[in-house]
């Protein structure tokens, strides 16, 4: 609206009042154009960080938080516990993340729930930048527990994510859309899942629906332990090879799944069973010698010129 009011003065103006009309108007323009970061700051959750000095602890407690409250997860508030501590939800229900917060745990540090609630993410997201997140007894994990939602898992440095009961993409209902559950693993992190399932793929190819298992290659070996079950839209819960997911393009590594399995992957264990596991397989460390062998090329390189 700035510009375009700038813009009829101008056309108004004489050739003489130009200058001094432009340098009058940018005045207003410029704040203007400055006040939209301000904006989209206030808009972001507040970070809420466990502050009780590597001390494990109840996740209710309001006084291990640095702002002596509770982190509120509703796209409210962002989680972060990053000082090697244990920090233990004690349900009152379900725990539940949503569109706009977020759980990140890192530094050795680790979130767990020892009672049999499911944890809920619905448009949410958690990160484990070597930490662990720890689900000790049944109850599910779930990307996308509500109607058109999701959620994203972000694992590495060694970062570990384990559940007692299942981990979903998506969820159980043939009449939800649109969810996205989306979960990278890279720098040997590792997914151990159980229950009678897994690892459930929930209606993969249902209207908007989209689930992605995404390693990011590297030198270490990661690993996704358990069950694996997909349905699509034949209705069937039925157990399923990691090759098939990969050919579907809901495996992938590094956003895709160009080559054959065979290159990136190993499996272990019989499909259809708890002692089903995938393993990516890692990309060789060059040796010293190629190492100064390419030092010396450089420096060859330099000296001719």
């Amino acid at each position: 609206m700035t510009c375009t009011v700038l813009g009829g003065l101008l056309n108004a103006d004489s050739q003489l009042d130009r200058s001094r009309n432009l340098n009058i108007s940018m005045k207003h323009v410029f704040p203007t154009l400055f006040v939209f970061p301000s904006l989209v700051a206030m808009a972001s959750g507040a970070t809420v960080t466990w502050d009780s000095s590597g001390v494990d602890g109840n996740w209710s407690l309001a006084a291990g938080w640095d702002t002596g409250n509770v982190p509120v997860l509703n796209g409210t508030d962002d989680a972060v516990i990053d000082n090697g501590a244990k920090v233990t939800y004690v349900p009152g229900g379900d725990f539940a993340i949503g569109a706009g917060s977020s759980l990140s745990i890192s530094g050795g540090s680790t979130w767990e729930q020892t009672v049999s609630n499911w944890t809920r993410v619905n448009g949410g997201e958690i990160s484990l930048d070597g930490g662990t997140l720890s689900r000790t007894v049944g109850g599910n994990l779930v990307l996308g527990f509500e109607d058109g939602t999701g959620g994203t898992v972000t694992l590495s440095n060694s970062a570990s994510l384990s559940v007692g009961g299942e981990l979903w993409f998506g969820r159980n209902d043939n009449s939800f859309t649109n969810q996205v559950a989306n979960v990278q693993l890279s720098g040997g992190s590792s997914i151990s899942a159980g229950g009678d399932v897994g690892i459930w793929f929930w209606d993969t190819d249902a209207s908007g629906n989209s689930m992605n298992l995404d390693f990011i290659s590297g030198t270490e070996v990661m690993t996704v332990s358990g069950r694996v079950g997909r349905r699509n839209s034949g209705g069937a819960n039925n157990s399923v090879a990691w090759e098939t997911l990969w050919n579907e393009g809901v495996l992938t590594i590094d956003g895709g799944n160009a080559g054959s399995f065979a290159d990136h992957f190993v499996t272990s264990g019989t499909v259809g069973t708890t002692s089903y596991q995938l393993q990516s397989i890692p990309i060789p460390e060059p040796s010293t010698g190629v190492i100064a062998l390419l030092g010396g090329g450089l420096l060859l390189r330099r000296r001719r010129r």
